[in-house]
């Protein structure tokens, strides 16, 4: 009899634990998860179009943050100069052009090739030199108040015989006999040994008449 009702107690316990077999492991307690939970992962929290967006810029700064430096483009002192001599050398070709321009009266070519042009590189003489050819260009193609204005800036800088001819000469054009005398008076008593010296003692006397 006391076997039966063990017989049937251990019975109705195997029947039990398969009974629940897929949560409880009866013999050592451990708990087991159905195939179809295992096998469940979570799903992405899908983004919104800005967060993509804003995402994408944050990977792009990550990605590369190095921004290489813009090199300078530095002229050597060797190219420097190379420049510098070309540059002189145009100038001095401009020179020799008025200078040719003048010699065959060609006087408004002389005006079109030094007009406002930048004599600097040139010596002071040079520049001297050319902006007389200038103020004499103007005075024979008839531009007198710049052939004067040129004039009067140059002896401001350096008196000289030629200057003091053309001057009084500018003057005479233009009517103003006193000054134009007082100029070829000043030639006289200046510069005695110059080749003009005769000339303006000529005018002097003429203008002396009026």
């Amino acid at each position: 009899m006391t076997v039966n009702k063990f017989v049937l107690c251990v019975s109705i316990g195997l029947f039990y634990s398969m009974g629940f077999t897929n949560e409880v492991l009866w013999d050592l307690g451990v708990v087991i998860t159905p195939p179809e939970i295992q096998n469940v992962k979570e799903a992405p929290h899908p983004l919104s179009s800005k967060e993509k967006k804003t995402r994408a810029k944050i990977n792009a700064v990550i990605t590369d943050p190095f921004i290489p430096p813009v090199k300078k483009t530095l002229l050597s002192k060797k190219s420097s100069q190379l420049i510098s001599d070309s540059v002189e050398i145009s100038i001095n070709q401009i020179k020799l052009a008025a200078e040719k321009s003048y010699f065959n009266n060609n006087y408004q070519h002389v005006i079109e090739i030094l007009y406002q042009r930048d004599l600097s590189m040139l010596s002071k003489r040079n520049r001297e030199s050319l902006n007389y050819l200038l103020a004499v260009a103007y005075y024979r193609t008839g531009y007198l108040d710049k052939a004067k204005a040129q004039v009067l800036s140059l002896l401001k800088q350096n008196e000289s015989d030629e200057l003091y001819l053309l001057i009084a000469m500018i003057y005479e054009s233009i009517g103003d006999i006193k000054n134009a005398k007082s100029n070829y008076i000043k030639l006289i008593s200046f510069y005695p040994e110059s080749d003009y010296f005769m000339s303006a003692k000529i005018k002097t006397r003429i203008l002396n008449q009026h």
